[in-house]
């Protein structure tokens, strides 16, 4: 599903969506889950985690890098892996970092690998996503304000790249 109003929007010639860690999160994540105007409303909702990275609608996203999509989503589990139909995404073992923006932790960066098969033996694929969560002393919300609450905890964006494979030298 395409973001609302995605197509209305044509970068100029010589732009490509390529924003920071913490411009993720304050101008897009925090936006979307406070229900504020984005700067560009270019960036569609789907389901990160429901299948295979090469299955999701990368044509939805045409405004970055070379073999880089970004998807707003419902946040992984917390288990350390998901599996889909014909794989599995594992989390890093490396854990979430934090985002800073103007010295405060503005939100979180999780990194998650694709493999193809079944864990723990899955083959490791060129898929990565990196899933960023906002920070929930970082958005202003009213303690009873479930919904806004909700949308902190389970709303996320998501950068998915798919690396270039190395050339093996003999």
């Amino acid at each position: 599903m395409a973001a609302s109003g995605a197509q209305a929007w044509n970068l100029p010639p010589g732009y490509k969506f390529c924003p920071n860690d913490d411009d993720l999160i304050v101008h897009y994540l925090k936006k979307k889950i406070l229900g504020q105007q984005l700067p560009l409303d270019i960036i569609p909702t789907t389901d990160v985690y429901a299948s295979s990275p090469d299955k999701l609608p990368l044509d939805d996203f045409k405004w970055g890098l070379a073999n880089e999509w970004f998807f707003f989503s419902t946040r992984s589990k917390d288990d350390d892996v998901i599996l889909t139909e014909n794989g599995y995404y594992a989390t890093d073992p490396e854990g979430t970092d934090p985002v800073r923006w103007m010295n405060n932790t503005v939100g979180y960066v999780k990194t998650l690998n694709f493999y193809q098969g079944s864990p723990p033996q899955g083959t490791e694929t060129d898929w990565m996503v990196e899933e960023f969560s906002v920070n929930p002393e970082f958005v202003p919300v009213n303690k009873d304000d479930h919904s806004t609450q909700e949308k902190i905890a389970n709303v996320v964006v998501c950068k998915v790249s798919r690396g270039q494979t190395e050339p093996e030298w003999d």
